[in-house]
């Protein structure tokens, strides 16, 4: 099987060290909700990346695709908070 790097790949990986990064530093104490939901993101960036894989077969329609999901996601999180607040 071919390893492929793709823009999900790349934002699961940033928010693993999100969400290890107050694991590792003892001084810094974070909220379990905050720490539930970048699980999820994470759980969520890892099935969306299989999908669009089960589906698209060029990379570069890969990275086309799976870069306009994560700016509409990160376009939705933005409008959500700004509701929220």
């Amino acid at each position: 099987m071919k390893t492929r790097l793709t823009p999900l790949n790349v934002v699961s990986a940033a928010l693993l060290v999100a969400l290890l990064y107050p694991l590792v530093h003892a001084g810094s104490s974070e909220k379990l909700l905050s720490t539930v939901l970048l699980l999820i993101l994470v759980i969520i960036c890892a099935v969306a990346d299989i999908v669009f894989r089960g589906f698209l077969r060029d990379l570069k329609r890969i990275w086309i695709v799976e870069t306009i999901f994560v700016i509409f996601v990160a376009i939705l999180l933005l409008i959500f908070r700004a509701a929220g607040s």
